[in-house]
């Protein structure tokens, strides 16, 4: 997709579920900003392991849960590897670069849809004004 090491981790685990969804922040110093708003807003969180940040190739992290009890991740620092960016195993036209979309979209389940909103907008600092309700 681009230059980082991976975007998208696949475990072996046994269950069906997301065992985390990790969002980025620009740097060590926008990451204590993050943590002092997660501070602010209630949020309990705990912060990362060695082992933990080395296995996700990323400097620092903390780890908590969203308003649907989705595990998510704040990090910074992730590997770069300018020297081996992703080829896909078949022809494509042109180049197949993220830059500065990311990877797209996710779709986590909510229990109170409003809520998560106010959480992503206010506190993580997201914007976008798609959102879609599936009927459950």
């Amino acid at each position: 997709m681009d230059y980082n090491h991976h975007r998208i981790v696949v475990h072996n685990s046994g269950t069906d579920d997301l065992d985390y969804a990790g969002w980025r922040v620009a740097g060590p110093e926008e990451f204590e900003q993050m943590l002092r708003k997660l501070d602010d807003a209630g949020v309990k969180y705990t912060r990362g392991t060695e082992a933990e940040c080395e296995e996700r190739s990323v400097l620092d992290l903390v780890k908590f849960l969203d308003p649907g009890d989705n595990p998510t991740e704040i990090y910074h620092g992730p590997r770069i590897d300018y020297h081996k960016p992703f080829h896909p195993g078949r022809g494509m036209h042109g180049r197949f670069l993220t830059g500065d979309q990311g990877l797209g979209h996710i779709i986590l389940r909510q229990f109170d849809t409003a809520k998560a909103y106010r959480f992503y907008i206010d506190v993580l600092g997201m914007r976008g004004n798609i959102e879609y309700h599936l009927p459950v």
